[in-house]
């Protein structure tokens, strides 16, 4: 019996947590957009930003932009340590 208890407990447990996080994703968008309205946001941290529709609106780098800055990251990298650089994107070692 205390086997199953401990089962119950721990389904109950996960049920708790996802029940959380999964109100707090569907509610963000709505807090935020009454605190909006009633001019009570704070500008002191960063707030996502969301569509209409309650989607978050990626204003963030895209991930073409990512790589591109990764790629010339890597590429000092490999200046400063005197090798010949190269994208990271290509494959030459075909041997």
């Amino acid at each position: 019996m205390a086997r199953l208890r401990a089962f119950d407990l721990s389904v109950f447990g996960v049920v708790i947590i996802a029940g959380i996080y999964g109100g707090t994703k569907f509610f963000e968008p709505i807090v935020i957009d009454a605190l909006k309205k009633e001019n009570a946001l704070r500008t002191d941290i960063p707030i996502p930003e969301y569509s209409d529709d309650g989607i978050p609106v990626e204003n963030e780098k895209s991930l073409a932009n990512l790589k591109t800055e990764l790629n010339e990251i890597y590429e000092q990298s490999r200046r400063e340590r005197g090798l010949e650089p190269k994208s990271l994107g290509s494959s030459s070692n075909n041997k």
